[in-house]
């Protein structure tokens, strides 16, 4: 049985891959050991005073939305695993035309088919990775 990796984002629970989970604890342990560095080296930056040049407890960068980052490397995720359930034929055509930036004409004389068809086949293949999306 696979371990299950999870987050809390805003105080609720998310299920992640193992790699995000990694790269998560990875530079959270980073900004500790910068933090610890920086008040060993008695440093302090103006951006943690406040209005009144007085030290702030807890600045919070609302530039970054790590809910939005990580519901992003979420759907990546699941996009990845979608695409890896397809067929060798299905997933060489998503690859070529929406990784390789190939034309649907290119890849339709490729694979010795009509333009109209690989539309076809293309929307079909779509269909399938948004149930495979769907299931997660």
């Amino acid at each position: 049985m696979a371990k299950e990796y999870y987050l809390y984002v805003n105080g609720q629970k998310i299920k992640v891959s193992e790699k995000i989970y990694k790269v998560y604890w990875r530079e959270r342990e980073h900004e500790k050991y910068l933090e610890q560095v920086d008040k060993k080296n008695h440093l302090l930056f103006f951006s943690s005073l406040d209005h009144d040049g007085h030290f702030a407890d807890n600045i919070v960068d609302e530039r970054v939305d790590v809910e939005k980052i990580v519901e992003t490397q979420m759907m990546i995720e699941a996009v990845r695993n979608a695409i890896s359930r397809l067929n060798a034929e299905e997933r060489d055509i998503i690859e070529r035309l929406y990784f390789n930036d190939e034309t649907v004409r290119s890849v339709a004389k490729l694979k010795s088919i009509t333009h109209p068809a690989l539309i076809k086949r293309r929307n079909k293949i779509l269909e399938k990775l948004k149930k495979f999306i769907e299931e997660l």
